[in-house]
């Protein structure tokens, strides 16, 4: 996955752009992108989304921008194996590049 942060966010998986247009997951998708290999607790994720103010629905509406990328990351997974690519890419899933873990994303 090819990741550009300097500048506006650009992300890459195999010549197909995840990138999303709006921007809470894009918010959403730069902070886990900072933080690779590291879970990012729910809770920054929601300070850097609403601040000091999320709304009641804010773990809810966070969960819906998770699924979001994961539907954008799906799509160029989807093509490694439609393209026959070999190797530990063609086994991955979009849950295997955005991870859930008990306190938050990876």
């Amino acid at each position: 996955m090819d990741i550009e942060v300097l500048g506006a966010l650009a992300v890459q998986e195999n010549g197909i752009s995840i990138t999303p247009t709006a921007p809470k997951p894009r918010q959403v998708l730069a902070l886990l992108a900072l933080h690779a290999d590291r879970v990012v607790p729910v809770s920054a994720l929601i300070e850097e989304l609403w601040g000091t103010t999320p709304p009641r629905s804010a773990r809810t509406t966070l969960q819906t921008y998770v699924l979001q990328l994961r539907e954008l990351i799906a799509v160029a997974v989807e093509k490694d194996e439609q393209d026959g690519i070999e190797g530990e890419s063609r086994r991955r899933t979009a849950k295997d590049v955005l991870v859930t873990m008990p306190s938050g994303y990876m």
